[in-house]
Order: structure tokens, then sequence, then C-alpha cells
């Protein structure tokens, strides 16, 4: 089974190291063709965008020279100043206008000149008519001087019928005032029919020109549409990218074309640009047939490859099953078979290594097995891979449980053998020691085969394998219980005082701390008990009867915190109660009455051969009212204390800082 996993693993691994390489090599050269293909056509684009835009701008050059020379001819100014002109001037005019639509051929529509608020002077073809507005005086009004205005398409103009646009230039005075402009109106098929012979790269690529205002010129070679009419949002990304500065260009990526884009230079003032457009699905095509090599080229070295690496691991996969054969046999018993590996030459350092293993495992189960018969620890092993316990045989004699029955896939056995709180904290250690792969130290107490219930000490380690999964977990079990129950009564010893059999000072303050934290919310009452004139009872009766009385006032103590608090003595005839009772805390001064009243009945002595009554005098503090925390809640009591000691003894008072002058008690024997 082993060894087909690993033929297989071979196999797997020799097409892995063949095919992810060719393939990575493939993906990767196919992304470098497709980048230089980008690349290449981007360049193609801008150089052909350059010169067929070059064509477009001289032709823009042509119009803007006529209204340029127009602009500066002195008729021209003084006839947009004065808004009248002699017949000379009008004449004049005239043939510079005629001249203009004539040089133009068809593609210029009219000439018209304005005066500084729009109103049309000379209307040369008499489209609008004289004394009214330009129409597209919005977009020059705000002209600069010397600068000359190139305008966006008009679609379908109603004065003039169809799509125009206008050069503007403004006339100036020898000042640079500017006195009036010079339009000159011009229909845009001349642009169109330059346009539509730019194509470019077997016709797929072609040159338009936008006016930076939603109208372009030459659509994929359809004279003039709207970027509106237009319904190809891949196309509108294309025409809508911002202008590149003026005289530049750049290329671009977007809406699925390749191309470049620049600004023409024959007008100072204009939001026309240039846009050669590529489809970028027809690069593809550029590189199909190199892909196609460079491919074929990898899948013949992958293939030589594979068939390589599928000769080599066949020749390891047949001495390996060689080997892997004559060590089964060996692991059966077959001695003969073990001389017979010895003696082949092929693999004599192999088998060297595997006897010597052999012997080492069976020495080390042997010597496993003498440390656990000639000690006292009891030894246990869990082997998840092999799903087997193994106990010592000194383990099988003091616990009834068989290690068959064990769970090894969350290490539970021993838990059956605990009582139930050392068998719910066993788990939740077993569970932290799979997890975390580390060792293990507790104490449990376990029932033995004789049924006695025995403190034992528990030591564990994980070993995992090169993957970090458990692969067994090795333990150790030693009888701890004398030293164990010797340590809880020196604990408990340490705790209590020895005459009274209450805590001493320093557990009464540790418990009193820990239940003020564990019942932050609910009250907690602390008595501090002080026996009245103790020191008389010493000096009359001995000190014999005054340990009898230290025992009598605990005994009176411990019944009336039994069930609900806990009491203790902080030396001499000093004494503490906690209550923690919400009933007892509500009746805090009656519970308080009745003890005093119960001291003062006192008890015969039968070595003072006489009844002695014990006074004693109570002080109260109450948590939170006195304070949150046992050292001033224990302060409190003990200055109420004082304060009925100062007061006539034999009486009880709750402490109040506000009122430490009071007058009287509330209870007097």
């Amino acid at each position: 089974m082993h060894t087909i996993k690993i033929k297989a693993l071979l196999r797997y691994l020799v097409l892995a190291f063949a095919l992810i390489p060719a393939i990575v090599a493939g993906l990767f050269g196919a992304m470098a063709m497709s980048g230089f293909a980008n690349d290449t056509v981007s360049q193609y684009a801008r150089s052909a965008g350059a010169a067929g835009s070059e064509v477009v701008n001289q032709t823009i050059a042509k119009y803007a020279a006529g209204v340029s020379y127009m602009s500066i001819h002195n008729y021209v100014g003084l006839f947009a100043n004065s808004g009248s002109a002699t017949e000379e001037i009008k004449e004049e005019i005239s043939t510079l206008c005629e001249n203009m639509v004539s040089a133009g051929n068809d593609e210029i529509l009219n000439v018209n000149i304005l005066d500084k608020s729009g109103t049309i002077l000379l209307d040369y073809m008499e489209v609008q008519g004289n004394g009214l507005p330009f129409f597209g005086f919005e977009d020059i009004q705000s002209l600069s001087p010397g600068q000359t205005y190139l305008s966006p398409i008009y679609m379908n103009e109603e004065d003039y019928g169809t799509n125009v646009f206008f050069i503007a230039k403004c006339i100036e005075d020898d000042l640079n005032n500017t006195l009036g402009y010079v339009v000159e109106v011009i229909d845009p098929k001349k642009l169109s029919e330059l346009l539509s012979n730019s194509n470019y790269g077997q016709g797929y690529g072609y040159l338009s020109v936008t006016d930076g205002k939603g109208a372009v010129l030459n659509f994929d070679g359809k004279a003039i549409s709207s970027i509106n009419e237009i319904g190809n949002s891949d196309m509108q990304s294309v025409f809508l990218l911002s202008s590149p500065a003026e005289g530049d260009s750049a290329d671009y990526s977007s809406g699925g074309y390749i191309g470049s884009r620049g600004s023409f230079t024959s007008v100072s003032s204009t939001g026309w640009s240039w846009v050669s457009v590529y489809p970028a699905s027809m690069v593809s095509s550029q590189i199909t047939t190199p892909i196609i090599i460079s491919l074929g080229v990898i899948a013949g070295a992958a293939v030589l490859c594979v068939l390589l690496g599928l000769f080599i691991s066949n020749k390891l996969i047949g001495t390996m099953t060689t080997i892997t054969s004559g060590i089964r046999e060996i692991q059966g018993g077959d001695r003969e078979r073990r001389l017979e590996v010895k003696t082949n030459t092929q693999f004599r350092d192999i088998a060297d290594l595997f006897n010597d293993m052999l012997n080492d495992v069976s020495m080390s189960e042997e010597l496993h097995k003498t440390i656990s018969d000639i000690s006292d620890n009891m030894l246990f092993e869990w082997d998840f891979q092999k799903e087997i316990m193994y106990v010592s045989d000194n383990f099988r004699e003091r616990f009834d449980i068989d290690p068959s029955e064990a769970q090894l896939a969350n290490g539970k056995f021993l838990d059956k053998i605990m009582t139930e709180q050392d068998a719910e904290g066993y788990k939740r250690d077993i569970s932290t020691l799979l997890k975390n792969k580390t060792g293990h130290s507790a104490e449990y107490q376990m029932t033995t085969k004789n049924g006695f219930v025995v403190w034992f000490a528990l030591r564990a380690i994980c070993i995992t394998d090169r993957l970090g999964e458990p692969l067994r977990v090795i333990g150790v079990i030693t009888d701890i219980d004398s030293e164990k129950k010797m340590e809880l009564q020196l604990s408990e010893r340490a705790s209590y005082d020895f005459l009274s059999q209450l805590y001493n000072r320093s557990t009464f303050e540790r418990e009193l701390k820990s239940e003020i934290e564990r019942n932050a919310h609910t009250r907690v009452a602390v008595l501090f008990v002080d026996v009245d004139d103790f020191k008389f009872i010493n000096d009359r009766f001995g000190h014999s009867v005054g340990d009898e009385v230290i025992k009598y006032v605990s005994s009176c103590i411990k019944q009336r915190v039994k069930g609900s608090g806990f009491a203790g003595r902080f030396g001499g005839d000093e004494f503490v109660l906690c209550v923690t009772d919400p009933e007892q805390i509500e009746n805090i001064e009656s519970l308080s009455l009745d003890l005093i009243d119960e001291l003062y009945r006192g008890y015969r002595s039968d070595l003072a051969s006489v009844i002695i009554n014990v006074k004693a005098s109570i002080g109260i503090s109450l948590s939170p009212e006195h304070g949150e925390d046992s050292k001033t809640l224990i302060a409190a009591a003990d200055e109420a204390m004082y304060f009925v000691k100062k007061n006539g003894k034999a009486n009880y008072h709750i402490y109040q800082p506000e009122d430490s002058n009071m007058e009287g008690l509330q209870h007097t024997l």
C-alpha cells in the first residue's frame, strides 16, 4: 500500500516539475508578447495619427490664415470700430470676403464681421442678416487679443441647415483693444474627406478628430457623429479622454481600444484633438503565429521532461520496491532473508542500517519494560498512528481499566477512573496538550482497583511528526497520596487558629477579599467582636479558663455564621465575622444582640467551678456603604467596636463616621 502511494507521489512530482514550469513559461511568454504587441500597435497608432493629423492641421491653418489676414486689415478695423463704411471700404471688404470664400472652395460657407457686442456688421452670404447677434458669440466673447479660436462643431445649425464650425479672431487697434471680430463659418466635410483616407493597419485603425464638446469627425469612417449618438460606451470612453497639453501626444488603452491622442497647433484657442484608434481585439492577430510556435516548443520540451522523469522515477521505484520487500520479510522474522540482504552488495549499507535500527528498537522495548518493573512509576503510551494503547504491568495491577477502550482521538482514557471534578479538568488538560503539542504535568485523584481514591501525579509529553501532527503521547503516573495528604493537612493548619479553630487573620482577610470580589453587586456585613474585661478573667481564674472562654466565644460565633458566612480570630480576645446571607444582613442588629445575649448567658467552667458570663462589644460595617475592600471594612468595624468600648461596653454599634459623638447606646445589659 505504501509502495503504491510512493510510486504515485513520485510520478505526480515528475509531472508537476515538468508541466508547471512549462505552463508558467508559456503564460509569461504570452503576456510578454502581448505587451510587446500592444507597445508596437501604440507606436504605430501614434505615427499614423501624427501623419494624418498634420494634413488636418494644415487645412485648419489655411482657414485660420484667411481670418488672421482679414483681422489686421485697416478697412476692417475702421468698419468694426465705427459700424459704418464708405463705398470704397465696403467694396474692399467685400473683395476680401470673396477671396476667402473662393479660396476655401465649397467648405467656407460665410464670412462675418462682428462688433464688440457680437452684432453682425457684415453677413457676406446673407445667412443670418446684418444687425442680428452671431449664433456662436457666447464662445468668443471672452477671446483674448491675438488668439485664434476654433469653435466646436454645431450639429445641424438651424441658420445654415447643416453641421458647421467657425474660426474667429479679434479685430484690434494699436493699443491691442478689441474693436470686433472676424468670423469664418466652415463646413467640416473637407476635414471628413481627409480623415476618411487616413485608415491604417489593414483598415482596422483609423484617425478621428473630436472637438472636445461631443462631436467626432470620422467616427468609424462615418463622417460626423455626436458622442451621444454613438451608442457605444467603449468608444465614448476613448473620445472622452482628457486632451494632452498643446503640441503633445499621449498613448491610451481604454474601452477595448489602443491608440494615441494629440492636440492641434494651428490655432491658439481650441478644444480639438486628433484620436488614432485601433481595436485591442485585433492586436492578438499580430502575435498569433509567434505564440503558436512558442507554445509548441514549450509543449515539446515539457513532454521530453515528463518522459525523462518517468524513466528516472521508475528506476527509483524498482529499487525501493526491492528494499521494501526485504524489510517486510525481516519484520516478519525471516532470518534467512536478513542474511540474504546482508550478502547483497547493492543493499549492504541499507541493510546494515535497518538491522541496527531493529536492534535499537528491541533494546528500547526491553529497557522500557525493565524501568517500569523496578520502579513505582506506571507508564502509558498512546500511539495515534497505530491506534493502540500501551500500559506497563504495574499500571494494570493498580487500576481496573482496559486500554483497548481508550478513545485515542482525543486522549480520553484515565478520566474513567477519576473523580467527576478531576475528570473535567483532565479532559481540558489533554485537549490543550494535543493542541499545543507540548508537555503536561498535573495532579488528579483516581480510583484504584481496590476502590480507594488516591492522589496521583501525571506527567506526559506529545510527540509529533514533521508536519506537527500528534504521533503519540508518552506519560508516567506516580503515587503521591501520602505527600499530597500531608500537604493538604499542613495547608489547612496554616489557615486556622489552633485554639479557636477559626480562620487566622491572614486567611480571614484573604477570604473576605475573595467574597467581596465574587459578590461585587451584593451586600456583605463585617462584625468585629472584642471580649470585654478578658484580662480580668485571665488574672482571676487563670489562663486555662481564659482558653475556655476563647473556645466558648468561638463556638457561639460558629453557630451564628454556619452556612451564611465565616469567622476568624485576630488574636487575643478579638474575633471577626463575615455575614453574607441577605436576610441576616437586613437583621444585622438582631443578630448582634442575640450574640451578645448568648455570650452573656455564659457557661459553667469545671476548672473554676463557676458560671462565667462573657460580655462582648461588637462593631459593624457594611459593604458597599462603608467601603468596597476588605481592609476598609475591617478598619470601619474595628472603629465602631472601639466606639462601644468608650461608651459603656457590652453593646453593638454600626459604623457612622459622621456621628462620632453619639450620646448613649442602643442596648445596655
